[in-house]
C-alpha cells in the first residue's frame, strides 16, 4: 500500500500495511470533484525536491491532503493514507487490490479521521436540526466500512476541528445510521449480526456506481472477489452468492413486503393460490435482492442467535424434536438450474411456504414460494418467491408479499389460522431475474417497440437510465387499444404509463384519436388503466404543449411527446423526467439527470478536437464516496 509522510507529503510502498513503523492515519471523506492523483501528487514531489522544497508547503497541493497530514503529524503519527492519492488508478490490479483490501487498512489504522466538509466548527451536533445529522458523509456507500471498520474514529469539521469521537457519539450515531450502539463502542462486531442486519446498514447508503454497492460491502461480509466495473447489478449478486459460501445464514433472503397474520383479517386479504399471473419482471419474484436498498427491516436468524433465540434452533435439549420431521439446518448450492436448497417447506390451503428459521419483534416469518410453470424437470422442483394477493379494502388491485408472519411459536408455526406443518425438502429457486429473463431488467424490451402499428416509441436510453435508478422497467398490459408501462422502484414508488387509441364517438373512416395519462404511486398497483376523454386526448387544450405533469409533491412524473425523426414518421417518441422531494433526492444522490424536451432537441455543442496527446493508459475508476 502507498502512504503518504506526514512530515513531507511524500509517497512510500509499503508491501504489507504492518511495515510502516508507528502505524498510520486514514482518511474518511465525501469526495469533490477536484481529488487528487497518485500521479499528481508524485509530480508535485519531483518539483520540490528538484528544487529544495517542502511538497506539504506547496500551494498546489491539495488544501485537504495538506491539513491531513498535519493533524496526523500533530497527533504524532508519521503516516497516513487518502483513498484519493494512495491508490494508482491507471492499474487495475492495484485499484482491484485496494477494493479488497479497504476494510483490513481501515480496521489496522491507528486512527480514522472522518472530515464532513459540510459541518461548520460550531455546530451543535446533537441537535435535532445540525449539519452533522444531515451531513452527506453518512449517506454513501463507502463510508459505512469507514465508521466500522476501524478502532478509533474522531469526526472533524469543514475546519479541521474535532466535533467528537464515534465512542462519544455512539448513540447519536445510532440515531442516524440505525446501527447498534455496540458496534461504535467495540463491545460488538459486525459479525456477530446476521445478514439481514448489516445489509440494513446499507440500505440507505448510496454509491455513484452501482458496482460499488456490492464492493463496498465485501469486507463487512468478510468476502474477497474481483471487481469488474461495468457488469453493473450482476456485482451485488455476485456479492450474495459469495456470503451464501461462507456460511448460509436465511435472513440474507429475508426482505420484501411480509403479510401479519392480523392484516389477513383486518384488510380481508385473500390468496390466489393459482398466482397464473407471475409479474417476472418484479425484483420480489427471485430469492436474491438486486440492490441492499431492499433490506429495509431487520431479522435474526435463529440457528446463529443460540439461547437469544426465543425458541432456540437446533433445540437445546438433544432430546428434543424438532419443529419439524427433522433436524437438519438449511443448506444452499448455487446451480445452473437455480439455487439448491434444503429447507422446511409446507402447503397451506394451496400456498407453499418456506420456514426461514429466522425471527424479528418475537415473531417467525416464512418465505412465499410459487411453482415455476417453465421447470423442465419433474424431479428438481423449481420455484419463484412471492405469492399475489388482494384485499377487500382496495378492490381488485392486485399486490405481491414476499413474506408472511408464521406467528410466535417456532414450534407451533401457523398461516391464517391453520397450523404449518413443514418437512424438510429439497427445491429450486430462481436466483434473480436477470439469470433467467435478463431482458426484463438489464434491457427492458418493451413490445410497442416492436410493433409497427403502435403510435408510440420509448428510447432505449431512457429505459436503460431508469433501470440505473433501481426501476423494473415493463410493459403490463399491451392491446391493440392500450399499451401500459410499469416502472417501478419498490423504495420509492411506482410509475404507471397509459397510452392508447380512442374510437369512441369518432369517424370510422378517421384515424383513432391518442390518449395518453401517467398515474403515480407507492404501493399499490391499479386495478384498471382506462382513460378521461375530456382530459387524456391529445388533442385536448390540456396537451396544447405535448407535455404535462402527474403526481403530487412528493413524487411527479412529466410526460412529454415528441416527434419521431426515423420511419414510420408518425409515431411519437415517448421522454419522461422526475420531479418531488422524494424522485429528486433519488437522482441527488445517485448522479443521474434527465433532460428536458427542450435540452433533447437543442443542437449539439461543438468540443475541442481530440487530442492525440492525452496517454493510452487512461485510469480506472476508483471508487467514489
Amino acid at each position: 500500500m502507498w502512504l503518504l509522510s506526514t512530515n513531507r507529503a511524500e509517497l512510500h510502498y509499503f508491501a504489507r500495511h504492518f511495515d510502516a513503523d508507528g502505524g498510520y492515519a486514514i482518511l474518511s471523506h465525501t469526495w469533490d470533484g477536484d481529488e487528487q492523483s497518485l500521479q499528481e501528487v508524485r509530480a508535485i514531489e519531483v518539483r520540490c525536491r528538484a528544487n529544495g522544497t517542502n511538497p506539504r508547503d506547496d500551494p498546489e497541493l491539495s488544501p485537504k491532503i495538506c491539513e491531513c497530514c498535519i493533524l496526523a503529524e500533530r497527533h504524532g503519527y508519521h503516516w497516513v493514507w487518502i483513498d484519493s492519492c494512495c491508490i494508482d488508478k491507471t492499474s487495475s490490479s492495484e485499484l482491484s487490490e485496494a477494493i479488497n483490501s479497504m476494510y483490513e487498512w481501515y480496521r489496522a489504522s491507528e486512527i480514522c479521521y472522518a472530515y464532513l466538509k459540510d459541518v461548520p466548527s460550531d455546530d451543535v451536533v446533537k441537535a435535532r436540526d445540525s449539519a452533522f445529522r444531515e451531513s452527506r458523509w453518512h449517506s454513501r456507500g463507502w463510508t459505512l466500512q469507514e465508521l466500522i471498520a476501524p478502532h478509533s474514529v474522531i469526526f472533524l469539521s469543514v475546519d479541521w476541528c474535532e466535533l467528537g469521537n464515534r465512542g462519544d457519539l455512539a448513540e447519536l450515531l445510532k440515531e442516524i445510521t440505525r446501527i447498534p450502539v455496540g458496534i461504535f463502542t467495540g463491545e460488538d462486531r459486525p459479525a456477530e449480526y446476521g445478514a439481514s442486519n448489516r445489509m440494513s446498514w446499507a440500505s440507505r447508503r448510496r454509491t455513484t456506481r452501482i458496482e460499488d454497492e456490492a464492493y463496498c460491502l465485501m469486507g463487512l461480509f468478510g468476502v474477497s472477489m474481483p471487481t469488474n466495473y461495468g457488469e453493473g447489478k450482476k456485482a451485488f449478486i455476485r456479492l450474495q452468492n459469495e456470503i451464501m459460501k461462507q456460511d448460509l445464514d436465511m435472513s440474507l433472503f429475508a426482505f420484501g413486503e411480509c403479510v401479519d397474520q392480523d392484516e389477513i383479517i383486518q384488510n380481508g386479504i385473500a390468496f390466489d393460490a393459482s398466482d397464473g399471473g407471475l409479474d417476472l419482471g418484479n425484483s420480489w419474484r427471485y430469492l436474491l435482492a438486486d440492490s441492499p436498498r431492499s433490506f429495509g427491516s431487520t431479522f435474526g436468524y435463529i440457528p446463529s442467535l443460540g439461547q437469544n433465540a426465543k425458541h432456540p434452533y437446533p433445540p437445546l435439549d438433544s432430546t428434543t424434536s424438532g419443529p419439524f420431521d427433522g433436524v437438519e439446518l438449511p443448506r444452499a448450492t448455487t446451480a445452473s438450474y437455480g439455487i439448491k436448497l434444503r429447507l422446511p417447506v409446507a402447503t397451506v390451503d394451496g400456498i407453499t411456504i418456506a420456514a426461514m428459521l429466522c425471527e424479528g419483534s418475537d415473531r417467525h416469518f416464512g418465505l412465499f414460494l410459487t411453482r415455476d410453470p417453465s421447470g423442465k424437470d419433474p424431479m428438481r422442483p423449481r420455484y419463484f418467491t412471492g405469492q399475489s394477493y388482494s384485499q377487500s379494502t382496495t378492490g381488485s388491485a392486485s399486490f405481491l408479499a414476499r413474506m408472511c408472519d408464521l406467528g410466535d411459536d417456532l414450534y407451533k408455526l401457523t398461516f391464517n389460522g391453520k397450523p404449518v406443518e413443514a418437512s424438510w425438502r429439497t427445491i429450486y429457486i430462481v436466483p434473480t431475474a436477470a439469470h433467467f429473463y435478463s431482458e426484463q431488467v438489464t434491457s427492458p424490451s418493451l413490445a410497442l417497440n416492436y410493433n409497427l402499428d403502435s403510435k408510440f416509441h420509448v428510447p432505449l436510453w431512457l429505459t436503460y437510465r431508469f433501470t440505473a435508478l433501481q426501476f423494473v422497467v415493463n410493459e403490463v398490459k399491451s392491446t391493440d387499444t392500450t399499451q401500459v408501462l410499469k416502472f417501478v422502484n419498490h423504495s420509492e414508488g411506482r410509475i404507471f404509463v397509459s397510452l392508447g387509441t380512442c374510437t369512441k364517438g369518432q369517424d370510422p373512416d378517421k384515424p383513432p384519436l391518442l390518449w395518453a395519462k401517467v398515474v403515480v404511486m407507492t404501493l399499490v398497483n391499479p386495478s384498471r388503466f382506462t382513460h378521461d376523454c375530456s382530459t387524456d386526448h391529445l388533442d385536448t387544450d390540456s396537451w396544447a404543449t405535448r407535455s404535462k405533469v402527474f403526481g403530487d409533491a412528493d413524487r411527479s412524473v412529466r410526460l412529454s411527446f415528441m416527434s419521431s425523426m426515423q420511419p414510420p414518421r408518425e409515431r411519437l417518441v415517448i421522454h419522461l423526467e422526475l420531479f418531488g422531494r422524494v424522485f429528486e433526492e433519488m437522482l441527488r444522490e445517485s448522479g443521474i439527470s434527465f433532460p428536458s424536451v427542450a435540452d433533447l432537441q437543442r443542437p449539439t455543442p461543438r468540443t475541442a478536437a481530440y487530442d492525440a496527446t492525452i496517454s493510452e493508459s487512461q485510469p480506472h475508476t476508483l471508487p467514489q464516496h
